[in-house]
């Protein structure tokens, strides 16, 4: 694996971007490992950690070829190498197929839109002669 990292520093946050690519002829699995001093904040949907991303870090898997682009923050002075390649191996061909987590991580919110709410202090019934039409 081909790994390419950098940090920039923001008011005490490092924010860490990494490219990796796969430079072999068969699919990979590789953990990306934080090398700066506190937990890793990952991007996040609908406020949940993306698939593949815990506190210390990333785990995936690229086809032959294939490159992907990873980012993320840490509450931490930045350094010249804010992330490695912990450990890479050969990938199965079921590696790549959808879990259960992140299939649950594509369901859209369950909650109801804002905009069929009634207003904090108004009922719902207000406005109404209490017959059913």
């Amino acid at each position: 694996m081909e790994c390419d990292t950098q940090a920039t520093a923001v008011d005490g946050t490092a924010l860490v971007t990494a490219v990796i690519e796969n430079p072999h002829d068969e699919p990979a699995r590789f953990r990306l490992r934080n090398e700066l001093d506190g937990p890793v904040w990952p991007p996040r949907r609908r406020g949940h950690p993306e698939a593949g991303w815990d506190e210390n870090g990333y785990e995936g898997v690229l086809e032959p070829g294939e490159r992907r682009a990873l980012g993320y923050a840490v509450p931490a002075a930045a350094q010249a190498e804010p992330a490695t390649i912990a450990w890479t191996e050969p990938a199965e061909a079921t590696d790549s197929e959808p879990t259960a987590e992140t299939a649950a991580r594509s369901f859209r919110d369950p909650r109801p839109p804002r905009s069929v709410i009634s207003p904090p202090g108004r009922r719902l019934d207000e406005g109404t002669t209490g017959e059913r039409p």
